[in-house]
């Protein structure tokens, strides 16, 4: 199996080492070379990368490959698209058919650009989803997953999206045994199915600094005491205008971002600390734990309980 690392300019390649590193210990316990790895870039230069060196590389055309690996690079959302990527998306899709595409974080655009997700299912990091969606629409994006393996390509979130793209493949050609393996003797983590129900409101404080004065003020009252009067009035607007900017701004009403906001609270305490829902209940002001967990199971399907255990 012969898998490509792609190299391109402020490319995060760390990545790209860990998953060879993950292909070499399943040949270590295969016993035989069954995968085989080549650093490429678009023209064959060396790359100098977000870290600093300049690696060098293989020509990307002249390789013979089964599959490639796209990283990420250090971006933020204003600057994906990048001056450049035309041309990469450009070698991306001069690629043979057969070959199948592994991209993750932002390195999922960039094949995206080239046209080839047009039609599958795929995701990306959160804060990309707005951008994703405007610049690449014919893409049917599952952004609430942290992977997805489509029918001819895989796309995974983050910058540690080698990962299960990478123990994917090891599985696929390896068998299930073998990644299992690697899994206990390099004790790796286990990456998240899902993200959790509250992911897109990580993504709308992104987009508007209107949501970010909301998010602030709702973090920081009782929640006995949240009301869209209270809220208009510490955001110097009408109730009026606070609702209908944020109906505008996310399509959801002012009386449900308020409620996702709190309770993204009471999920940040279940995912990150042992209280139990009393105590939650007590520190974020809600009127009893009953009210919690009725609202908690109303928004997001599950109770405390069952949400800690899915995804702590």
């Amino acid at each position: 199996m012969n898998l490509g690392l792609l190299l391109y300019p402020g490319c995060l390649p760390t990545g790209l080492f860990a998953a060879s590193d993950l292909l070499l210990a399943a040949n270590l316990r295969l016993g035989r070379e069954l995968f085989r790895f080549q650093w490429l870039s678009p023209d064959g230069r060396p790359v100098a990368c977000a870290n600093g060196p300049a690696l060098p590389a293989e020509p990307l055309g002249d390789a013979r490959l089964d599959a490639l690996l796209i990283p990420g690079a250090w971006r933020d959302a204003d600057h994906v698209p990048a001056p450049g990527d035309d041309a990469l998306a450009a070698a991306l899709a001069s690629l043979d058919h057969d070959v199948r595409l592994l991209s993750y974080c932002t390195g999922v655009c960039l094949v995206a650009a080239a046209g080839k997700l047009d039609d599958h299912p795929a995701t990306t990091t959160w804060w990309l989803a707005s951008v994703a969606g405007k610049h690449w629409p014919k893409v049917r994006w599952k952004l609430t997953e942290t992977a997805v393996h489509g029918p001819r390509h895989a796309t995974a979130s983050g910058v540690n999206g080698h990962l299960p793209l990478t123990m994917r493949l090891i599985e696929e050609y390896g068998g299930t045994a073998v990644a299992e393996d690697i899994h206990a003797a390099m004790v790796l983590p286990r990456p998240g199915r899902h993200h959790t129900p509250f992911q897109t409101l990580t993504a709308l404080l992104q987009q508007s600094p209107l949501i970010r004065r909301l998010v602030h003020w709702v973090e920081a009252t009782p929640a006995t005491d949240l009301t869209l009067p209270r809220a208009a009035a510490h955001l110097h607007l009408t109730e009026r205008t606070l609702a209908r900017r944020l109906k505008t701004e996310t399509g959801d009403s002012a009386a449900h971002l308020i409620r996702l906001i709190k309770f993204n609270q009471v999920s940040d305490r279940l995912l990150t600390s042992t209280d139990p829902v009393g105590r939650i209940s007590d520190l974020l002001g809600f009127a009893d734990d009953t009210t919690l967990r009725r609202g908690f199971k109303r928004l997001t399907g599950l109770t405390p309980a069952a949400y800690r255990r899915r995804y702590g």
